[in-house]
């Protein structure tokens, strides 16, 4: 009954164990990568390129100064009074100085277009260091469990280590009383050895792991690793999984890059105007300057100016033709990744079942081997087994228990695929 309602439930609902410890470590890991804070710099990029492009609508407002030598100059020679007088219409030297300002005032949406471009391209940068942190945040997890599993068996095998040099003493005191054989004591030290570089393995796994947790995290993290306590369920479909919105974003910037090309045959109005000081307003008799404040003059400028694309070379054209085999990419991409995904789910669920019907079976096995180890000990005591076939019974268990805890690994790491598969931030719920 109890493996029956073990796949009823596997069936009908996707479990993870996680609890508030793993979701505390999972976002300090997060907020502490360098490589995702390396990411968010294109955020700021991102958001700097959108106020550029907004500034195009702004008006743009310019100081100029000029100084121009010309050589040679129109001249007319008159008769005034007798004597010849040369009226020279251009000065040699002139100086113009004033304040020119432009404005596009109608583009037909161009800019706009752009804007929104640029938007959807910092929600890109968006999309994909959420797809990073979502991978970290998962490969965090799968450590945790990894360590979990190399705690438990840590104890087992410490427990184990526990009987064997229990069972030693007993038998060093009977080889003492000549009741014993040097031979078994001798065996029972050599288990002992052999127990001991078994705990000594998993030990510098277990720091390893941890090590590296306290590297993703930049702190210990020795306080935040405890039993797993409680339990989520997941009812999300795989078009969650981040990946799509990385390509449902880089699908709509090629959307907007093939309006903008649409609208590159569009016209431009633009208006400009100028206020300024210049010379040269009265034509030089005989060389002669005028005064500055007869010669040097304010001067104004309005106008517009309409801007008509007539031809390119095709070349809008043919990037409104890229953008659009892009999208043709794009959507080939989320066939393949929605595929995949949906076998991976499906894999991940039969793979759920069965590994639920081998704990089950294995819970079995271990109650069995724990029977027989309270037989075989009370018969060893009797003196109706030796030692070795005790120390065969006391292997058996303990392989038991270490059997169990590598399915319950991989239970928790495929429950944990399975919420990757579907998008599942847990350490958000």
């Amino acid at each position: 009954m109890k493996k029956i309602a073990l796949l009823i439930f596997a069936t009908f609902s996707l479990q993870a164990q996680t609890n508030a410890d793993l979701s505390a470590l999972v976002k300090k890991a997060l907020d502490y990568a360098p490589a995702l804070k390396a990411q968010k710099t294109q955020l700021r990029i991102g958001d700097t390129k959108t106020q550029i492009q907004q500034s195009l609508d702004k008006p743009t407002i310019a100081y100029e100064a000029g100084i121009t030598r010309v050589d040679p100059v129109s001249k007319a020679t008159f008769a005034m009074g007798g004597a010849p007088a040369v009226l020279q219409f251009q000065p040699n030297m002139n100086y113009n100085t004033n304040f020119v300002a432009s404005q596009t005032l109608y583009d037909w949406g161009k800019n706009k277009i752009a804007i929104e471009k640029s938007l959807l391209e910092t929600q890109l940068s968006k999309t994909q260091i959420d797809q990073s942190a979502f991978g970290i945040a998962y490969q965090i997890a799968t450590i945790y469990h990894q360590i979990l599993f190399l705690q438990n068996v840590l104890r087992i095998q410490q427990s184990e280590l526990v009987r064997i040099k229990s069972q030693s003493a007993i038998v060093e005191q009977q080889l003492k009383l000549g009741e014993a054989l040097q031979l078994d004591a001798m065996s029972l030290r050599i288990r002992i050895q052999n127990q001991e570089t078994k705990i000594g393995e998993t030990d510098t796994q277990l720091n390893k792991l941890t090590d590296y947790l306290e590297t993703q995290t930049g702190q210990s993290v020795k306080d935040l690793i405890k039993p797993i306590q409680g339990s989520i369920q997941s009812t999300e479909k795989i078009s969650n999984n981040p990946i799509f919105a990385s390509l449902n974003a880089e699908h709509a910037i090629l959307q907007q890059e093939i309006n903008l090309q649409e609208k590159a045959s569009a016209p431009t109005l633009s208006g400009a105007a100028s206020l300024g000081l210049r010379n040269g307003y009265l034509p030089r008799i005989n060389g002669e300057v005028p005064a500055f404040s007869d010669d040097f003059k304010i001067n104004t400028m309005v106008g517009l100016k309409l801007n008509v694309p007539i031809y390119s070379g095709k070349r809008a054209s043919l990037q409104k033709n890229i953008a659009q085999i892009q999208q043709e990419r794009i959507a080939l991409q989320k066939e393949d990744v929605s595929t995949k995904l949906a076998y991976e789910q499906r894999q991940g669920e039969a793979n759920t079942k069965t590994i639920l019907a081998k704990l089950a079976t294995q819970h079995q096995l271990i109650e069995q081997a724990k029977y027989a180890y309270q037989l075989g000990e009370a018969r060893y005591k009797e003196g109706t087994i030796k030692q070795l076939e005790l120390d065969q019974i006391q292997n058996t268990l303990e392989e038991a228990q270490l059997q169990e805890e590598n399915f319950k690994l991989q239970l928790n790491l495929q429950q944990l695929d399975l919420l990757k598969t579907k998008g599942v931030k847990f350490w958000e719920l």
